[in-house]
């Protein structure tokens, strides 16, 4: 027998705040309103409730998604500053197929993050080219 503990409410509101910090502050710098709004519609990136069968709110699950969610978080912020790098691809895409294990569907690539591509103005985007994963 196995016995699993649960996710203690915390760690789901800190789920909740790093899944907003993506689709508030990050992806709005890089994709156009309605693109962003097209992702929070259609995709299970900070819907992790019951809706979502893949993750079951263990506390081992939910530390796999922070760390995930961090690193993603992290790799944006930094690649802003600077080249992407080999590592970088590796990383997001490592933490981007653990989302996926638990539902958590991110469906942009790290390419979509470069400096080059950082929207002047949330609403200006007809020369941007959003990149899918």
């Amino acid at each position: 027998m196995k016995i699993a503990c649960a996710a203690p409410a915390e760690m789901e509101h800190y789920i909740e705040e790093l899944t907003e910090q993506l689709l508030y502050d990050l992806l709005p710098q890089y994709v156009s309103d309605e693109r962003l709004q097209h992702i929070h519609n259609h995709y299970l990136l900070g819907h992790h409730d019951e809706s979502n069968p893949l993750y079951n709110g263990l506390l081992d699950e939910a530390l796999q998604v922070i760390s995930s969610l961090q690193t993603v978080i992290a790799l944006v912020e930094s690649i802003q500053h600077r080249p992407i790098e080999k590592s970088d691809r590796d990383r997001f895409s490592k933490n981007v197929r653990i989302l996926s294990k638990f539902g958590f569907i991110f469906p942009l690539s790290i390419e979509l993050f470069e400096r080059e591509n950082l929207l002047v103005s949330y609403s200006q985007t007809s020369s941007q080219t959003e990149y899918y994963h």
